[in-house]
């Protein structure tokens, strides 16, 4: 078992991995909305209307403050994207206003408002992850980050059947959530645990975790599926995940004795 300081470490180095990726999600959502406001502007003053003028300046913006998201990464862009998005939910709630008074025609309509609605709550979001991000960034050991992130990028593109120490199950998550997809690394008498979202054949990255090899239990049903599936209950630390389906030769890897259920 690492020493409590390591396990910190490499914790706070995969909850940085798992937020750094989601940030890199945020740049390239900054890119889409920064490209849908430059279209609006576009077809605004192709109707002749110089208000469009401002929604391509601030959808430039946007899409130029998302690729300086998704390549440097500074916790600051955070704080430009939320304000830029903020910026532009004020800015289509004055253009509802003006076309109240028949001032101008709004270039979507009465989906203006809902336009107005999405930027706002997506500027909260964004402003949301500033403080976390600036938290952990200043918490982790580089080196440990580089070490984690490599870690990551083996294990989402393994394939553990043709490896003799990776793990991985299935895990059903109910309708709306779907299959989750969990594999198991063995490192420095630790298991890194990555959970996957399982979308039209790709994996997702969802959570990223250090378990204590002795807090890692799989327990069977006992029954055997035709596909030679065996389902289950998986302790993952404090977690329990519930509904799990198995292959044998993976329970072997967990549980020596819970392979045997399913001959």
């Amino acid at each position: 078992m690492p020493s409590p300081e390591r396990f910190k470490q490499l914790q706070v180095a995969a909850a940085f991995c798992l937020f750094d990726k989601k940030l890199s999600s945020s740049g390239k959502s900054s890119i889409i909305w920064g490209a849908l406001n430059l279209l609006i502007g576009a077809i605004a003053l192709a109707a002749m209307s110089l208000w469009g003028i401002v929604s391509i300046v601030l959808g430039l913006a946007l899409v130029i403050e998302g690729i300086y998201e998704r390549k440097v990464r500074d916790p600051k862009v955070i704080l430009i994207s939320a304000g830029t998005l903020a910026g532009l939910a004020l800015w289509h709630c004055v253009l509802i206003g003006l076309a109240a008074m028949g001032k101008l025609e709004l270039a979507l309509g009465g989906r203006t408002l809902y336009w107005a609605i999405a930027q706002a709550v997506g500027a909260y979001a964004t402003w949301k992850t500033y403080s976390t991000y600036k938290s952990l960034r200043a918490e982790s050991d580089p080196l440990t980050v580089e070490q984690v992130r490599g870690y990551i990028e083996e294990l989402k593109g393994a394939k553990p059947n043709q490896s003799v120490h990776l793990i991985e199950f299935d895990a059903n998550a109910g309708f709306i959530k779907g299959t989750q997809r969990y594999r198991l690394m063995p490192i420095e008498d630790l298991f890194m645990a990555v959970r996957y979202k399982v979308q039209l054949g790709r994996l997702y990255l969802e959570e990223v975790a250090f378990v204590p090899r002795n807090e890692v239990l799989l327990t069977t049903e006992g029954e055997k599926w035709m596909s030679r599936k065996m389902k289950g209950t998986v302790q993952l630390g404090p977690a329990t995940i519930n509904k799990v389906t198995i292959s044998p030769e993976m329970a072997m890897r967990l549980n020596p004795a819970a392979a045997t259920v399913s001959t």
